[in-house]
């Protein structure tokens, strides 16, 4: 006995000293080791804990000034005792419950559940004076500060939140940053890329997603804007061997191009390049980049400079190919930008209804062409003192930032005029149902997401705002009964829609085979942030097109779930399977023939004699995934034994998480011991299941499953803790 008890006073011990250094552990993960704050690791973690809470987060973003100069001139030492002094001062000015991260050399952040802007910036505005005013080193200590805030309960994302307050950092470093006295302080590099960096970087501010650049051919030195920092993942804002560095970041089957494009810049033999090309953004995503730019030849006394711009697609601002408004991308960031810059903000939502049906009669391309038109006047009526946006297929958007309240009201008024007048849609005038929605801010307090949830809302209640000489309002509600059960974009009926009309069609049809096939497009978020969210939309139309002629033939019936998610009931044949996926695949490859783009298809058969449910949806969704992950057959058809594999992997990690909190998961010690002492050394901790009539389950059926599924790690803690104690 005194043994066992000595073993398992050594065990316990063993146990509080792995928990013990698992939590230094996580501590030094996540602590930035010269001041002692938290790191960027600690950062993005506590970011995600806050916005699991729910709870309104002001955060801060502060750029040290002037700190590159610093460990240049000065010496690294000195760089690290600026970097402490501002980390300390930060520390001074912050409140209970408020936390301080360092983030990146020069980068600090705070995080804050108590503090509004106003109250954290004013904070920030003194602790900077202070710091100004108690600074005895031979160059001024300083930093620059960018607040925001965010609501995660509201829908407001955290990256928008961090983009905000970036933005509003840098656009106080441009008007406040201590600038160095070029005349007294030796400058280096200075005349590397012969520009002010205050000009520089007011150029980089002008458009998201755009990235100036500036190189220096002859010492193979690169300067780029701080927006290639954030959103690429770059170092620094200094690239020496910049040819080489990019190497690392190309897209593998871009490489070659990409390298011989760039030869062709620094031997000469080109001067004015345009390059495009896939670029590993800061979480290590693939985005399509387009470089373009100038060789400036230098001669002995001035350096040959490379000076361009690189423009990230998947951010950068597109314009709507039928009526050249901008999109919705582009409104987000309008807004976004009005609210940093806390100025009066107008916004008009304008909906034209029953374009489904106008689809119908007149095509796709009239009904652009109608939509065109209504543009034309919005722009005609805001004469440039607001922009107009096509945020949704049918919805347009005008933003105003330079108008009173009663300016915005009468450019209500106006605009009500011009899209209730009547317009011509393929040689006949028709008067569409149009709802126009106006909203005025003095502030605009939240991102552009909650904004447009409003605006949205407003929409759906208010009802229509319908002149006499327009649609009867019966017909309005007709079609917009029509409008909620098919969708606009593609022009197929939505899952609840599709199934009535389904089962319709198999009562007419009671003989042969059938099938439920599902069509997913296939890494349309890549697509989209490649192309654009228009030309997303443009592939979706296009396949919903084709699945609509299997309608228009009488040969099934098709639905859009969704995303990239299609439905379709199908003869289950063979040849009219395939022929239905090879007309999808060409739609797609009209845009974009790259293979991560091909289509999907899971079949699930069906007996002609029974109601179709969302259960057979969901029987060929799940087929579905077997064909996305084989790029040499990418149709599958459903295996019962597979499904039931399935249903029942997902069966023993249900009901294994409900015996973990009922407690019938438990252990046996089996002793260790020493072959020749005969003593106990250890333990072996067995851990068994008790079914509900008590009996025990066999580890064989559970563990294989707990491993696959990584459950395996919650049952390793709930025996570890149960040893423990």
């Amino acid at each position: 006995m005194e043994t066992v008890s000595n073993y398992t006073e050594t065990l316990e011990k063993t146990v509080r000293d792995l928990l013990e250094r698992q939590e230094d552990l996580i501590r030094t993960a996540f602590t930035d080791q010269l001041t002692g704050l938290g790191n960027r690791g600690g950062f993005a973690r506590s970011l995600e804990e806050l916005w699991e809470q729910d709870a309104p987060v002001t955060m801060a973003f502060i750029d040290i000034d002037n700190l590159k100069h610093c460990n240049d001139v000065f010496g690294h030492d000195e760089g690290n005792r600026y970097i402490l002094q501002v980390s300390l001062y930060l520390k001074l000015y912050m409140k209970v419950g408020e936390a301080a991260f360092r983030i990146g050399g020069d980068e600090f952040a705070i995080l804050s559940t108590i503090a509004t802007e106003d109250d954290l910036a004013e904070r920030l505005k003194h602790c900077r004076t202070v710091l100004l005013k108690n600074n005895d080193s031979e160059m001024p200590h300083s930093f620059s500060y960018g607040v925001s805030h965010a609501d995660p309960a509201l829908g407001e994302a955290s990256n928008r939140m961090t983009l905000d307050a970036d933005h509003r950092m840098y656009d106080y470093k441009l008007r406040h940053a201590m600038h160095l006295d070029r005349r007294n302080i030796t400058q280096v590099h200075a005349d590397d890329f012969e520009i002010s960096d205050r000009i520089f970087d007011a150029f980089s501010m002008l458009n998201e997603g755009r990235y100036f650049f500036i190189e220096n051919l002859d010492k193979h030195r690169t300067l780029w804007s701080q927006g290639a920092l954030r959103d690429l993942g770059l170092p620094s804002e200094h690239i020496d061997n910049c040819r080489d560095y990019w190497k690392t970041r190309v897209h593998p089957d871009d490489l070659e191009a990409c390298i011989n494009d760039i030869d062709q810049v620094y031997n000469g033999t080109k001067h004015r390049r345009v390059m495009q090309y896939r670029v590993r953004n800061a979480v290590g995503d693939y985005v399509l980049c387009r470089a373009r730019g100038f060789r400036i030849d230098g001669d002995g006394n001035v350096p040959s400079l490379y000076v361009g711009e690189l423009v990230n697609h998947s951010l950068a601002e597109t314009v709507d190919a039928a009526t050249g408004l901008g999109t919705q991308r582009m409104l987000v960031n309008a807004i976004d930008a009005c609210r940093r810059d806390r100025c009066e903000t107008g916004l008009i939502a304008v909906r034209v209804r029953g374009t489904t049906k106008l689809n119908e009669l007149y095509g796709a391309e009239a009904v652009d062409n109608m939509l065109a038109e209504y543009a034309g006047r919005m722009l005609s009526i805001t004469r440039g003192r607001s922009r107009v946006y096509r945020s949704r297929s049918v919805q347009f958007v005008v933003l105003s930032n330079e108008l009173d309240h009663e300016a915005f009201e009468q450019l209500t008024r106006h605009l009500k005029e011009a899209v209730f007048a009547p317009v011509r849609i393929a040689g006949d005038t028709i008067t569409p149902v149009c709802l126009v929605v106006p909203a005025f801010y003095e502030h605009l307090t939240h991102q552009a997401t909650a904004v447009l949830g409003e605006l949205d809302r407003r929409l759906r209640t208010a009802g229509g705002l319908v002149p006499n000489d327009s649609l009867p309002i019966p017909e309005a509600e007709r079609k917009s009964a029509i409008a909620e059960r098919i969708d606009s974009l593609t022009g197929l009926y939505r899952p609840s829609e599709f199934m009535r009309r389904a089962n319709a069609f198999l009562e007419a049809r009671r003989n042969g085979t059938w099938c439920i096939a599902t069509v997913d497009m296939g890494h349309m978020r890549l697509f989209n942030e490649w192309h654009g969210q228009a030309e997303g939309d443009r592939v979706l139309a296009d396949v919903g097109t084709v699945l609509k002629d299997i309608e228009n033939a009488d040969m099934g019936v098709a639905g859009y779930w969704g995303q990239d998610d299609f439905c379709v009931l199908i003869p289950f044949k063979h040849i009219t399977v395939h022929q239905i996926y090879n007309r999808v695949r060409e739609a797609v490859a009209r845009h974009d023939d790259g293979v991560g783009f091909w289509p999907s298809m899971g079949v699930y058969p069906i007996d002609s004699n029974e109601e179709i449910t969302i259960d057979a949806q969901a029987k060929a969704m799940f087929t579905n995934r077997r064909a996305k992950n084989d790029f040499k057959e990418r149709i599958a058809i459903f295996r019962p034994a597979e499904y039931e594999r399935e249903v029942a992997f997902h069966r023993t990690l249900t009901e294994f998480q409900y015996a973990l909190s009922n407690g019938r998961i438990t252990y046996y010690l089996q002793p260790q011991v020493d072959m020749e002492t005969g003593e106990i050394i250890g333990a072996e901790a067995l851990t068994r299941w008790i079914d509900k009539d008590g009996s025990l389950i066999s580890p064989t059926t559970f563990i294989p499953a707990l491993e696959e599924s990584g459950f395996v790690v919650t049952l390793d803690k709930y025996i570890w803790q149960g040893v423990a104690i």
